[in-house]
């Protein structure tokens, strides 16, 4: 989850800057504190402080430092307060060596006992300081730094990204990865390493994907990469990043979060453009397993629920949807007539990685729907298919939830294809071919309405999402994108399970946000608005165009085209509830890009 950026070039002179710059386009994957260090005549400079980079640069000098080899983190805490003292980048007991984490190391207590029962002195609460302290120690024994960091491989437990430096090597970085993301970037003068690809993307699109259990030295224009485990060297070209550095940029809106919303039109369209080329396979191995279980974590999970709203009710597949953090539950059914559809942004997520890889050891079939090309999740996986949303910095996922979800429904329309379901393959075929048109006229049409709701709830303390069958996933993401990034309380729940509890809480001007498409849910949707509006609710609907009924009877309301209320309804009725996250959160003074205490890509357990 956090941000790392290493650099050595043959010049110092924009060096900090080019840190500096990296780690602001970095800093969705943790901004509690943020640190640099330069190699520079035989010694370390370490400038770091909590807070964000913009922050720590007014606070520190950092843009005093001279080098041509430098290292910048921006964390996100997991052990210990985000102080200066924990901050990264970490050194040993002499300030030879640097070290910048992304991970957690797991067995650091007991490692960090035995160190310090052999003289060495912590000035941090992190498991990351460990790492210098065991290069100390190993270096001392007459090791190299890439023999020390092959040990290193073998006495870590946990995850991690490490990138070191060492006075010894001026120019050189080292870079090792267990089941963290660390992509590598080279030009002819320059070489990089970064947990993700905005960072270096201004300087190079030339890009390397560090695998698990391996090792790469950088130089000024030149990497090499072994793998710990066997010590052989491992040969892999750079791949060419097709996106410009300009849509990792704000482009002039005010936030990510916002210009994301409004690419969600062009993302799908994107997609549409990108063939699936083994989307026949994919639907096949659905429609053949025994049983599906899809694997993903907070948005990617509802995005998953699609999976089974569509395989269960149209083909009677049994599908289990599962947390990924929760797999250990499933673990027992699956065998090679199971197919797991994993579903992660980034494809780093730990907890599903973890997932994956157990049902990958017990014979499952592996479907990938991520975003990243060559991501962990992309090399376990049987089949990928690849959602094209292109870089998202809002912490919020709003344009890859909606391609991810998209994705789901193109496989669906393979598979009714497959079993000649015609009538319904074509009806879906021509709602998807007109989907992004009709996501940038939502947003067109129903910001401002969007903008005037977040006045009306921004000093609510709760907030209801109630929607049936498909329509629930739709409540279930637009809850969380309010907690998210508002930080009120709001909670999705089965519209008919409204009644069994959660409307003890009703009170005057609750707000309460219904899905509400005209399909075989509609009828019981309005008898769920009456009985909330009868207690003093505020109703707010996402509804069929034209539905004068609920018209009458809500307080506000957005219109959806009703090609949309029997097919791929879960994408344009998210549209307004992404767009009122955003407005309330700004209306209160909140950054929707850096909510509190939350990063973009989870990679710790």
């Amino acid at each position: 989850m956090c941000g790392i950026i290493g650099i050595t070039q043959n010049n110092s002179e924009d060096l900090m800057e080019k840190l500096y710059q990296s780690l602001k386009r970095l800093e969705y994957r943790g901004y509690d504190s943020v640190g640099f260090a330069v190699l520079s005549q035989e010694s370390i400079k370490i400038s770091k402080n909590k807070g964000k980079v913009d922050e720590v640069a007014k606070q520190t000098d950092f843009s005093l430092m001279k080098g041509t080899t430098g290292i910048g983190h921006s964390r996100w805490a997991t052990h210990g307060a985000p102080t200066k003292e924990n901050a990264h980048p970490h050194t040993d007991c002499q300030n030879k060596i640097a070290v910048i984490h992304n991970g957690i190391i797991s067995n650091f207590l007991q490692l960090r006992k035995e160190l310090t029962q052999k003289g060495h002195i912590f000035t941090s609460e992190t498991d990351t300081e460990v790492v210098p302290h065991l290069l100390e120690d190993l270096l001392q024994q007459g090791k190299s730094m890439k023999e020390a960091l092959f040990e290193l491989a073998t006495i870590l437990g946990g995850a991690y990204a490490l990138v070191v430096i060492h006075t010894s090597e001026p120019n050189k970085i080292y870079c090792m990865k267990k089941e963290n993301p660390l992509i590598l970037g080279v030009t002819k003068d320059e070489s990089y390493a970064a947990s993700d690809i905005p960072a270096f993307l201004p300087y190079t699109r030339e890009a390397i994907t560090l695998r698990d259990d391996e090792l790469a030295t950088l130089e000024p224009g030149k990497y090499m990469i072994y793998n710990v485990k066997t010590g052989k060297t491992v040969s892999r070209k750079p791949h060419r990043i097709t996106w410009t550095p300009d849509a990792a940029q704000k482009g002039g809106y005010p936030h990510f979060m916002l210009k994301e919303i409004h690419e969600s039109g062009q993302v799908l369209r994107t997609q549409l453009a990108s063939e699936i080329s083994n989307v026949e396979q994919i639907a096949q191995a659905i429609l053949d397993a025994d049983n599906i279980i899809t694997m993903a974590a907070g948005t990617a999970f509802y995005a998953s629920l699609t999976t089974q709203y569509l395989f269960q009710q149209t083909f009677g597949k049994i599908v289990i949807p599962t947390i990924a953090s929760e797999y250990e539950t499933v673990l027992p059914i699956i065998n090679k007539n199971t197919v797991v559809v994993a579903v992660s942004q980034s494809g780093e997520t730990i907890d599903t990685i973890k997932a994956v890889k157990e049902a990958k050891q017990k014979g499952a079939k592996i479907i990938a729907i991520v975003n990243v090309v060559g991501s962990t999740i992309t090399r376990i996986a049987d089949h990928i298919v690849y959602i094209q949303a292109g870089p998202e910095i809002g912490v919020a996922a709003t344009k890859t939830y909606l391609a991810q979800v998209f994705a789901i429904w193109r496989i669906y329309h393979q598979a009714l294809l497959k079993t000649n379901q015609t009538t319904l393959a074509q009806q879906l075929q021509k709602a998807i071919q007109n989907i992004p048109d009709e996501i940038e006229r939502i947003v067109r049409n129903d910001e401002a309405k969007a903008r005037d709701i977040a006045k009306k709830i921004q000093n609510a303390q709760s907030a209801f999402y109630l929607g049936r069958g498909i329509n629930l996933t739709t409540a279930l993401e637009g809850a969380l994108k309010l907690k998210e990034i508002s930080y009120i309380h709001a909670e999705a729940y089965p519209a008919g399970e409204s009644k069994h509890g959660p409307i003890a809480l009703i009170h005057k001007n609750y707000p309460i946000i219904f899905i509400a498409p005209n399909d075989n849910t509609r009828e019981k949707i309005i008898g769920n608005i009456m009985e909330m509006k009868a207690r003093g609710a505020y109703t707010i609907g996402i509804i069929e165009k034209h539905d004068q009924e609920l018209k009458q009877i809500l307080h506000q309301y957005f219109e959806i085209n009703p090609q949309y209320s029997k097919q791929l309804q879960n994408i344009p009725y998210q549209i307004p509830l992404h767009l009122i996250a955003y407005y309330t959160a700004t209306t209160k003074g909140h950054d929707p890009d850096y909510p509190r205490n939350l990063a973009k890509s989870v990679t710790v357990e």
